[in-house]
């Protein structure tokens, strides 16, 4: 009966340490960006949201995903009934380090990117067009946690065909535990 319990009493202890080493956290923010780079010449500051599903690895290290979108309009007034925006859909994998409560946290995946053109569009002459594309997206970034709120700022890019663009960006968002 001893070696029974005694076997029940080590299986709960490894099951509780793996538990905690493989948490499940959700993160949601909002986002603000501002575009660099030749990027920055037409576009403003962008703002958006992203959720990041967080899977504990070890008692330092998650991997995650992140998933959002945030939008960019032009930088200058175009006139009345014409417009620039710009919307960036990032699907990037994560790995997270901790450091205490500062982290590291590369990402690589997707970003679909999408651009949107009004010329004249309340008369009749006026016309719209869009285009999309999928590119590599990437990003680095650094945050710090208080309690389950979560600081955090990055550097974001797209890269297709040689031509790359990106923003740094800083984010504020509440980790939530499952």
């Amino acid at each position: 009966m001893k070696k029974i319990l005694t076997t029940a009493l080590i299986l709960c202890a490894v099951f509780a340490v793996h538990a905690q080493k493989s948490a499940i956290h959700i993160n949601g923010g909002v986002d603000v960006a501002m575009p660099v780079g030749d990027w920055s010449d037409g576009v403003g500051i962008g703002y958006g949201a992203t959720v990041k599903g967080l899977y504990g690895i070890s008692d330092v290290g998650q991997v995650g995903l992140t998933l959002g979108y945030l939008h960019f309009g032009s930088k200058e007034d175009l006139g009345e009934g014409n417009s620039l925006s710009f919307g960036v859909i990032p699907i990037l994998a994560l790995y997270r380090h901790h450091f205490g409560n500062l982290y590291v946290e590369p990402q690589i995946g997707l970003s679909a990117n999408r651009s949107k053109v009004t010329v004249g569009g309340g008369s009749d002459f006026g016309f719209s067009g869009s285009a999309s594309t999928t590119s590599l997206g990437y990003a680095a970034g650094v945050g710090y946690l208080i309690g389950n709120i979560d600081l955090s700022a990055r550097y974001q890019g797209f890269s297709k065909d040689g031509s790359s663009s990106g923003f740094a960006g800083i984010r504020v968002a509440y980790n939530f535990s499952l």
